[in-house]
């Protein structure tokens, strides 16, 4: 359900951004016919427009990270990849059980909402069936429209191809109404108040809706008059005949009714001069305004306040709890192993020979293609000197080696991708910070870490990581790399039953990334947590004595100077330290061996 009330609001932000455009731009214009389709069109894009999710026009600078981290791949430089844990502190308060209350009561109220309008338009549409039959004195059928003639004093209406007019209106102004209500039967009126009708019933809550609304039947009223115009009609008699007809009402809501409230403002339009033919350009703003939309839903960071709104409502989120989330695996641009002088006996054979049973991949080089016979069979090779040897290359000067497939290849190499591919490198970092100077924005520290627009996007891989502990290896690049017990959505599960955003970091606004390296044992257990990456906070005087004026009792020992960006750390160290034993690392003979592991941890305040 919190699906459907999400819908409603982005649709109810859709056709509010779209008609109030028109009502400051084209609504006293008239162009009668182009106006409706405008109109027609803004509803028709709110009901469109939010189910739609294109990401390439996402504001989020994601994309551009992804697409540098395409070119670095494309260059031959070897780029390592992290997923991102996300965590976001709720800004609801109270607790699970009145978010519960409060979700299923404003479910409520819009289902009710919804119903009663349908019961109600349900119950007009009967009362108008009924209408069109009760007290007719005689019908007649006229070019595919039937015309009811009622003794009873009826306000003319029509609805889709009925006419319903009384006797005495017929006798005196006969044709004027018959040809205006066919105006309204030739334009089609009925069908538009069937597409209103609907966008009212998801969006009753919204009052522009029905201000739309009765723009649309303004805009029907005018097409209709202007019918009877080019009919022949005397233009001051007919306005004569308006206003005669102004104290009726209409009879039936559905209707298309002659007597109209709006009569001043269609006199006018009648008498307006003809709008400038190029005036019609003002109705291109729906063009940036449904960009703009679309751009805003593909946005995590514009639509993420509004789903977790919802979310919350519907009770997923209290304020001691974190909304954490993991970029999807298969949404990941490239797939990658990394390769070193120490590692690479046996694994690049596998990885080729794993590529070669699903279709021959393409080889790149230090980011030229390498061109290899069909008539080899890496099946049949049983090192990797037989490998290096046919790329002309030597397994001690590999530095990394990057597999890509599906999306991620044809993005870069197109169809001779289809099959995947194998990029290794053998440039040194040196050569590496030249090629990241190619890159328009891109910039590369001493650590290896590339950004583009202050944004980082890669960290390269070029030298051995592993290190000697009490001459115990620990392996940065191994065979089987360590698991949590279930795999990563049982891992990601734990992360978001047990992290909880530091009370203090909530307070003074502290946020940002957190890369914390552990070593996983070869029993499993995590050891040696460390911060790779923190964020920065230091408290300042003023801060420190404002805080302790509003928290008086607060049992808090703030002191300027303190540093409250390590409180993320230690919440994050806190968590690691909670986890059960791992299923350890494997080397190429399938021992478990000690190895380093990195988890970044996002925490962002909403």
């Amino acid at each position: 359900m919190s699906a459907l009330l999400l819908y409603s609001i982005k649709s109810a932000l859709v056709l509010t951004m779209l008609y109030v455009p028109y009502v400051l731009m084209l609504r006293r214009e008239n162009f009668f016919r182009f106006n409706r389709l405008v109109l027609l069109g803004i509803l028709l894009l709110s009901l469109v427009l939010p189910l739609c999710n294109i990401s390439a026009l996402s504001l989020d600078r994601q994309p551009v990270v992804q697409a540098a981290q395409l070119q670095m791949l494309e260059m031959g430089i070897p780029v390592h990849v992290l997923p991102e844990v996300e965590i976001s502190a709720s800004p609801l308060k109270g607790g699970l059980e009145g978010s519960f209350s409060l979700f299923h009561l404003l479910t409520f109220i819009y289902i009710i909402g919804m119903a009663g309008l349908l019961m109600l338009r349900f119950w007009q549409m009967s009362r108008l069936q009924l209408g069109l039959k009760k007290g007719v004195l005689w019908h007649n059928d006229e070019g595919g429209v039937r015309i009811y003639c009622h003794a009873e004093d009826v306000a003319p209406f029509s609805w889709m191809r009925n006419i319903v007019i009384n006797e005495k209106d017929y006798d005196e102004a006969g044709r004027e109404i018959v040809l205006h209500e066919i105006g309204h039967i030739q334009g089609r009126h009925s069908w538009d108040v069937v597409l209103l009708t609907l966008v009212q019933m998801v969006q009753w809550w919204n009052p522009m809706c029905y201000m739309l609304g009765i723009s649309l039947r303004d805009v029907h009223e005018y097409e209709a008059d202007s019918y009877v115009l080019r009919q022949g009609v005397s233009a001051q008699g007919y306005q004569l005949l308006l206003i005669r007809k102004a104290v009726g009402s209409g009879s039936y809501a559905f209707a298309n009714s002659f007597n109209h409230s709006l009569t001043k403002k269609r006199i006018t339009m009648m008498k307006k001069s003809k709008s400038n033919p190029w005036m019609r350009s003002k109705a291109l703003y729906v063009i940036p305004v449904a960009a703009l939309a679309l751009s805003a839903f593909a946005t995590p960071k514009i639509v993420a306040p509004i789903e977790e709104a919802v979310t919350n409502l519907e009770g997923k989120g209290t304020e001691n709890s974190v909304n954490l989330q993991v970029p999807d695996e298969k949404k990941k641009p490239v797939a990658q192993k990394d390769m070193t002088q120490s590692s690479t006996e046996n694994v690049i054979l596998e990885e080729v020979k794993q590529q070669d049973t699903e279709g021959r991949p393409l080889f790149v080089l230090d980011g030229k293609i390498i061109e290899v016979s069909k008539d080899v069979n890496f099946g049949t090779m049983n090192s990797e000197e037989q490998f290096s040897s046919l790329l002309n290359i030597n397994v001690e000067d590999i530095e990394s080696i990057t597999v890509l497939k599906n999306d991620a290849a044809t993005k870069v190499w197109g169809d001779k991708g289809a099959n995947g591919v194998i990029v290794i490198t053998t440039k040194s970092k040196d050569d590496v910070k030249e090629l990241v100077k190619k890159l328009p924005g891109a910039e590369m520290d001493d650590d290896g870490n590339i950004t583009v627009g202050g944004k980082s996007v890669a960290k390269i891989m070029l030298e051995d990581k592993t290190i000697f502990n009490n001459n115990d290896t620990i392996y940065n690049v191994v065979k089987e790399r360590a698991k949590f017990p279930g795999g990563d959505e049982e891992c990601f599960k734990f992360l978001s039953e047990n992290v909880r955003y530091p009370k203090l970091c909530h307070e003074f606004g502290v946020q940002g990334r957190v890369i914390v390296r552990f070593v996983v044992e070869k029993d499993g257990s995590i050891t040696h947590v460390e911060k790779v990456r923190g964020v920065g906070k230091t408290l300042s005087e003023v801060e420190v004595t404002s805080y302790k004026q509003e928290h008086p009792d607060s049992p808090e020992q703030l002191k300027a100077g303190q540093d409250l960006g390590n409180l993320l750390f230690e919440e994050a160290k806190r968590v690691m330290e909670l986890m059960p034993k791992w299923e350890p690392a494997k080397d190429k003979d399938g021992n478990a061996v000690r190895s380093f592991f990195n988890l970044p941890f996002m925490f962002r305040l909403q």
